[in-house]
């Protein structure tokens, strides 16, 4: 006990991470100098995040937008000796407690042994990993994800939506309102983990959009928010044409990608601010950060930076003040708090301004505060949850050698390790790196020559 009141106290006196202030700063200098703005958060806030690929890159669904190669699923899994490596790479570009996608084509195919192993790794390391799936797993066997909690999982992303080919229930032509059983199946798993474990478990919703599911949209945020217990996040990603995309699903993408913020604007019943922050290049990322207060059977939501310059200001002065480079993740609560109190000693002017601020918010949500605090009064269920909006906007092949194609993939902040280097998301996807990593990989577990990677693939 004596030495955990030690160790806060240190906390609290050196609140940064050591390595974590030179992955920000080295991420700040590789951002082209015109995207050094004051609401730029990649290189103050955030080094960016990355990803794994080929820990087991098939998939036994067939969806109808997918960016894996035709290759995909004859390609083995990686051994962990060479995920260890990529999680390495990852490490040394991110910094201690950088956020790490665990995907590849469909991970949890893996046993659960191995995937637990990996993530034993990600905590060794001092990564924050995110498991991403399709879910499936979890709904057939209840016991595959306590186990991945158990290893230290803390994030999952959880992707659900009609362009989906394969999964237990859903039939062709199920609208995504259709599709809300199967949510609420996968989020009765997530909760029955965190119970049966003890342990905090994040939640996202990922979810392709095109142009035939685009005025469903309000369906699923409505579903999102009313379930933002269980789910702190949303994340649309606009159908790309990478991969077994099929070209059915591409019709009309620009008008779709155009109308997709006005969509999830009818969902949660109020305008966003669809750039209260850059994060990388302001083509690649939209984020709309918000809570969902639920009392009754009625969902308010609160954004948190409205496209006010009040507003715009506090944030762009706590995100690059006391806030720059904050990290809960890989931390126990009082270890946090004790490392958030530390930041804000800097300038105790934050104590003032962050419970002002906050007061004003609520008193501009008085309309229907009053009836909030009867409703809580009465006893009727409520909760207030932090809600992300996020927008993926990925890049089609025919994107990446266009000039802004080039700017993004220079300035993203979403990659990957291959070869020594640090590979762009879209770069991986959009050209014919996957396929050939694929191939190289298969070849090299089969005994077989591996062929190179062609430069045009890989530069």
């Amino acid at each position: 006990m004596f030495a955990r009141l030690i160790h806060l106290a240190r906390c609290v006196v050196q609140p940064e991470l050591p390595g974590r202030k030179e992955a920000i700063a080295r991420a700040w200098e590789a951002l082209p100098a015109e995207l050094r703005t004051p609401d730029q958060v990649a290189g103050r806030t955030l080094a960016g995040c990355a990803a794994t690929h080929q820990i087991m890159e098939r998939c036994n669904f067939s969806c109808t937008a997918c960016y894996l190669a035709n290759t995909a699923n004859a390609t083995p899994p990686l051994p962990f000796e060479e995920v260890l490596e990529q999680l390495r790479a990852i490490r040394a570009h991110l910094g201690p407690w950088g956020n790490v996608q665990l995907t590849a084509g469909e991970v949890t195919l893996l046993p659960v042994e191995e995937l637990a192993r990996i993530v034993s790794a990600c905590q060794e390391l001092e990564l924050s990993a995110m498991l991403m799936t399709h879910g499936e797993t979890f709904r057939d066997d209840p016991s595959y994800l306590p186990k991945l909690m158990e290893a230290g999982l803390e994030k999952v992303a959880v992707h659900v939506d009609t362009t989906q080919r394969g999964r237990r229930g859903q039939r062709k032509g199920d609208r995504e309102a259709d599709l809300h059983w199967i949510r609420d199946e996968i989020a009765a798993r997530l909760q029955e983990a965190r119970r049966r474990t003890g342990r905090p478990l994040a939640a996202a919703h990922t979810m392709t959009v095109c142009e035939e599911n685009l005025d469903e949209v309000p369906d699923v945020l409505r579903w999102v928010a009313r379930n933002a217990d269980t789910f702190r996040m949303i994340s649309f990603q606009p159908a790309a044409a990478v991969g077994r995309t099929r070209s059915s699903t591409l019709a009309g993408r620009e008008r779709m990608r155009a109308r997709l913020w006005d969509r999830i604007e009818r969902g949660l019943g109020k305008r966003l601010n669809p750039r209260q922050f850059i994060f990388g290049h302001p083509r690649c990322t939209q984020v709309a950060l918000a809570f969902a207060v639920r009392f009754g059977e009625r969902v308010e939501i609160v954004e948190v930076v409205r496209e006010r310059p009040f507003d715009q200001r506090f944030f762009r002065h706590l995100m690059h003040g006391p806030f720059a480079g904050f990290s809960p993740d890989g931390m126990k609560l009082d270890e946090a708090t004790a490392r958030l109190i530390g930041r804000l000693l800097r300038d105790p002017s934050y104590f003032v301004h962050v419970p002002a601020f906050a007061g004003w918010r609520a008193w501009t949500e008085r309309s229907w505060f009053a009836d909030f605090v009867h409703a809580v009064l009465r006893g009727e269920p409520w909760f207030v949850r932090p809600l992300v909006v996020v927008v993926h906007h990925f890049m089609s092949s025919d994107e990446l050698e266009t000039p802004e194609g080039r700017e993004r993939v220079a300035s993203c902040v979403f990659r990957l390790p291959v070869e020594g280097r640090m590979v762009s998301m879209c770069e991986l996807n959009g050209s014919p790196l996957r396929a050939q990593l694929n191939q190289r990989t298969a070849a090299r577990l089969r005994g077989r020559r591996p062929q190179a990677v062609s430069p045009s693939a890989s530069s």
